[in-house]
């Protein structure tokens, strides 16, 4: 079974809240009232001093008691630093995510011994073929993977059904995303076919197709009827 923090995943679909900015801890808190299951914490995307960041998500920890998601994508203005964020916010969360093939990947890896570890790759171009979709997750493992997110852009419903098959039938612990408006409709039903929990935005998207995470508590009541 694998866990992030004390959640158990797979048992049922689960809704992760992305927080890209500093959102007040009552509206998360509100929102784990509604269903939410777990956070992703995009420090990347903070516009504030890295001590501050810490010490919201310290709060937002302390507070929310829910699972929390650490990923620091590149930017221009964190290319050099990004190992050191790393380090410093790992105490702060329950797993991180790094990129498939990313060049600081071992040392992340080492740095978040005893935690989850998530290997995401995203393919903005279109949707891999089988075999490929299966090498990325090869890859994935080989990086230290304990979960594989894929997200991929898809451009017709073929794509969709593709990537969806794969999840499907895969023995892995997967995250899958057919991203844009014709895969949108993945961001609801792709935990049906395995997919252990799906993305949705507060205030604004962070990723192409990507649903609000309000509508995601809608739909899941009529999806996915505990």
């Amino acid at each position: 079974m694998i866990k992030i923090g004390d959640l158990e995943l797979g048992t049922r679909p689960e809704i992760l809240a992305v927080i890209d900015e500093k959102i007040p801890v009552r509206e998360i808190l509100d929102l784990k009232q509604q269903g939410v299951g777990l956070l992703e914490v995009r420090v990347d995307c903070f516009n504030l001093p890295i001590s501050e960041i810490l010490e919201y998500v310290r709060e937002v920890r302390e507070s929310v008691h829910l699972p929390i998601i650490g990923t620091v994508r590149e930017t221009e203005f964190n290319h050099k630093s990004r190992v050191d964020i790393f380090r410093k916010i790992i105490p702060f969360v329950d797993c991180i995510d790094i990129e498939l093939g990313c060049e600081i990947s071992d040392e992340v890896v080492k740095l978040g011994e005893g935690k989850t570890i998530m290997v995401s790759e995203h393919d903005f171009t279109g949707t891999p073929s089988l075999t490929d979709l299966q090498m990325i997750v090869q890859r994935a493992l080989t990086q230290g993977a304990d979960i594989i997110k894929i997200a991929a852009m898809a451009d017709s419903t073929e794509d969709v059904r593709r990537l969806l098959r794969f999840t499907d039938n895969s023995k892995e612990p997967l995250v899958t995303i057919a991203m844009g408006p014709v895969g949108a409709v993945t961001r609801l039903i792709a935990p049906l076919f395995g997919s252990l929990f799906t993305y949705g935005y507060v205030n604004k998207p962070v990723a192409p197709g990507q649903l609000s995470v309000y509508k995601l508590l809608e739909e899941f009541h009529l999806y996915y009827r505990q």
